[in-house]
């Protein structure tokens, strides 16, 4: 069959257009399947990314927060003594010396328990009320067990409260002093130096108190008693926090 002029456009049109149709299938829808995978895969990534930025960010400011604590947490072992000077007599000893200096007080002798473990307490006041039972007999309203429970809520709070373990070294301390007064001195150092230190009972000896025990104590014409005080004490201690590694992985 011979084809004319006409016929064959028509023809050649047509392949042309089968050739395109076959090259789409053949290389372009695959190429369209990959770009849309591409797509999703990027889609998959950046939200990976999106995450990861999101705990990156919060990971500064934790950073900050564990350094603030454990900057606070060092400004509060400040205030204890030192592990390596709480157990050692001498360090001690020159430690206590120089309030003795200051204060004008001798030292005779020092002596220190063996070093253990201790609960620090919470200094607070509870109320007591006399007669409490008969309180609440006439309390109809509970006015009265309210007030009551108003001046002891900040003993209740305190007493349920965890209780923290120190390390604690007792140290029993007899010095001499010239006068009643320098002893005052003393005992006012130990109490105001930034160490933690519990003064848990002072005995004094040859002390008077008033001007009439002084002289009978003291009578005029014999020589003077020696003043002097023993004083039991406790230093606490605790161990220094390790600082945090911040950039470990």
């Amino acid at each position: 069959m011979k084809l004319n002029y006409r016929d064959k456009i028509i023809l050649g049109a047509l392949l042309a257009f089968v050739i395109l149709l076959a090259g789409f299938f053949m290389a372009i829808k695959p190429k369209y399947k990959d770009i849309k995978d591409n797509k999703d895969e990027l889609i998959r990534v950046q939200n990976e990314k999106d995450e990861i930025d999101k705990k990156i960010a919060e990971i500064k400011p934790l950073k900050e927060e564990i350094k603030a604590t454990y900057d606070e947490t060092t400004k509060l072992t400040d205030d204890f003594v030192e592990y390596n000077d709480i157990f050692n007599p001498r360090k001690v000893d020159q430690y206590m010396q120089n309030f003795a200096e200051d204060c004008e007080v001798k030292i005779k002798q020092l002596s220190v328990a063996d070093l253990s473990t201790q609960s620090l307490d919470y200094y607070y006041f509870t109320s007591n009320f006399v007669g409490e039972d008969m309180i609440k007999g006439s309390d109809l309203n509970g006015d009265k067990q309210a007030q009551m429970d108003e001046k002891r809520a900040e003993s209740d709070a305190l007493s349920a409260r965890a209780k923290e373990t120190v390390m604690a070294a007792t140290y029993s301390i007899t010095v001499t002093a010239e006068d009643k007064e320098k002893l005052w001195d003393y005992m006012e150092a130990l109490k105001e130096q930034k160490e933690t230190v519990i003064i848990d009972s002072v005995a004094l000896t040859n002390v008077a108190i008033s001007d009439e025990a002084e002289k009978i104590l003291n009578p005029p014409g014999e020589e003077k008693k020696e003043i002097s005080a023993k004083f039991d004490i406790t230093l606490y201690s605790v161990y220094d926090l390790a600082e945090p590694n911040l950039e470990a992985d």
